[in-house]
């Protein structure tokens, strides 16, 4: 059965648990994989040009980031 045939038959719960699962998994071992030459460049600018908004507090993050989800689902 293919990895595709296998996500498609899962919830949306069930696929989001995939997704941590697969990131965990891949964190054991972070040497294995190379980041896209871009990341380095992006995470510097940021370094040098920090955000003046002030920092979120993890659930008030959690629900901004729902929050854009859907608003991507509904448009």
């Amino acid at each position: 059965m293919s990895i595709e045939t296998i996500l498609g038959s899962l919830t949306t719960s069930e696929k989001l648990d995939a997704m941590d699962f697969l990131w965990r998994d891949l964190a054991r071992e972070p040497a294995a994989f190379d980041s896209p030459s871009w990341h380095n460049d992006v995470l510097n600018a940021r370094m040098a040009n920090p955000s003046s908004k002030p920092s979120l507090g993890l659930e008030d993050a959690i629900k901004e980031v729902k929050e854009r989800l859907n608003a991507r689902k509904t448009t």
